[in-house]
């Protein structure tokens, strides 16, 4: 049985979505930033009152992206990564992402304290806790490595659980009414762009020039903060990387709590608290393992029922760019060329310190994590996992070529096409290839997208883009031709 609900996020409830007027477009800038979420709007805020002329562009509208669907956890407590961190590096690796994620809700909080942003920020408890047996000792080491890095650790017992641990200096805000915060300090003194969807950059002597569909933007340093970057080369993303979807629901609750909770299971819980909404994340799975969504959607739906005896009133997804190095991928690709992107589910502190990496580099030529999260590094972790990666898009592919998840298709001389008639019996049509890497598509039966299966790029049902790392509308198709 399929739960009707609204499939926008919450955040969108209170109308929070930036109400920006796009000037007339200019084509030069010092710095230019790509991407108007999290990362490029707290880059802006710190670079606003330098002497650089600073230009932000966005493909849609201002934090509609990735932000506009997160749970919005500012937290460290991050499952078992400080353990996993230290398996796979050092225990002084995962001391130095500790702090980068301390440092990350220091600039928050500060940034709301010194603009007076009503977000709704609250203090919370934060736990991880595990149902399995097997998750016990792991949850011992996780507490065993926070008290050594000085933080206050305490033990969950109760009987829904086997065990679990928490820390009460954690935060939860809306996210879209603190970005709309940050956006009012930046009027008048940066370009902020809607609608201008970056395709290709190149290099020209010392400056860079953006190819875009509004025109070339001539730029001194150029900050790609968009997500997924849209470019393979340099750096192979789409290799070093994997997209993992979520999918959220929430309801009013009559027991609303100041806590947030994550388990540590391969199934997967998230719970946290807004107002008097319950918000439950759960069916994480990698992109390319679960290519029939409608079936995820229902499960996550019938699971927040099941849990907490209410239906959701509101039914999204989300989907998180992963390091196949358990780190994010931020700071110089190359001499004035920057990128952030890979926060692995946790956007909220790597999004923000991203900003605060990118501006160090950009103004003190230094920042004391740019060799954490080099986006050049190499090492065993991301080469060994980055070439099984590659099996897992082959069979994405394989699925989608042959089994298929579309209300109907029909194909003409070899290549499939897409078929779909909406409520009003219009006949839309789009050919079934996504344009970034050639991935065949997925229709979205719960959103009525067709969505990539390998990357995470979605379209409308006209073909129209709606989430990179593809930078071109699908090709009209029209039956009638």
């Amino acid at each position: 049985m399929v739960i009707l609900v609204n499939n926008k996020s919450i955040w969108n409830k209170d109308n929070s979505l930036l109400n920006l007027k796009n000037n007339e477009f200019d084509n030069e800038t010092d710095i230019l930033i790509i991407g108007g979420g999290i990362t490029g709007l707290t880059l802006a805020y710190f670079l606003k009152d330098t002497n650089d002329k600073v230009m932000l562009i966005d493909k849609s509208k201002i934090a509609s992206g990735i932000t506009s669907k997160t749970t919005a956890k500012i937290n460290y407590l991050q499952g078992i990564i400080y353990q996993t961190l230290i398996k796979k590096f050092s225990f002084n690796v995962a001391k130095l992402y500790y702090d980068s994620q301390i440092d990350a809700i220091n600039i928050i909080k500060s940034i709301i304290k010194e603009n007076n942003i009503s977000c709704n920020l609250e203090q919370v408890d934060s736990i991880i806790f595990t149902l399995e047996n097997k998750g016990v000792s792991k949850i011992y080491e996780e507490k065993k490595i926070l008290e050594s890095f000085n933080s206050n650790v305490g033990v969950v017992n109760n009987e829904k659980i086997k065990i679990g641990i928490k820390v009460n200096d954690t935060y939860v805000f809306n996210p879209l009414q603190y970005l709309n915060g940050i956006f009012n300090n930046l009027k008048n003194k940066i370009n902020i762009y809607e609608n201008v969807v970056a395709r290709e950059i190149a290099k020209n002597k010392s400056e860079f020039v953006v190819k875009t569909n509004k025109g070339n933007i001539i730029a001194k340093k150029v900050i790609v903060a968009c997500h997924y970057p849209f470019f393979i080369f340099p750096n192979l993303i789409p290799l070093k990387t994997y997209v993992k979807r979520e999918y959220v629901n929430a309801a009013k609750t009559n027991n609303p709590k100041k806590m947030t909770a994550i388990s540590i299971d391969k199934k997967f819980h998230s719970i946290r608290f807004y107002k008097d909404y319950i918000i439950y994340g759960s069916n994480e799975h990698k992109l390319t393992n679960k290519v029939d969504y409608q079936k995820n959607y229902e499960k996550s739906q019938k699971d927040f029922y099941k849990y907490f005896k209410i239906k959701p009133e509101y039914s999204w997804m989300n989907q998180d760019i992963v390091s196949n190095d358990y780190l994010p991928i931020i700071g110089k690709l190359k001499e004035n060329l920057y990128l952030a992107t890979a926060y692995n589910a946790w956007g909220m502190t790597n999004g923000t310190i991203a900003a605060k990496i990118i501006f160090d580099l950009i103004i003190n030529k230094h920042s004391k994590y740019e060799m954490l999260f080099d986006p050049n590094r190499n090492n065993k972790n991301l080469i060994i996992n980055s070439i099984l990666g590659s099996f897992n898009y082959l069979k994405a592919y394989t699925q989608t070529i042959l089994v298929t998840h579309n209300p109907y298709y029909i194909k003409i001389k070899g290549i499939k096409y897409g078929i779909f008639k909406d409520k009003e019996n219009k006949i839309h049509t789009i050919k079934l290839i996504c344009p970034h890497m050639k991935c065949s598509l997925v229709f979205n039966k719960e959103e009525n997208t067709w969505d990539c299966p390998c990357h995470g790029s979605r379209f409308n049902l006209d073909g129209i883009l709606l989430e990179g790392p593809a930078t071109n509308n699908l090709e009209d198709k029209s039956l009638k031709k």
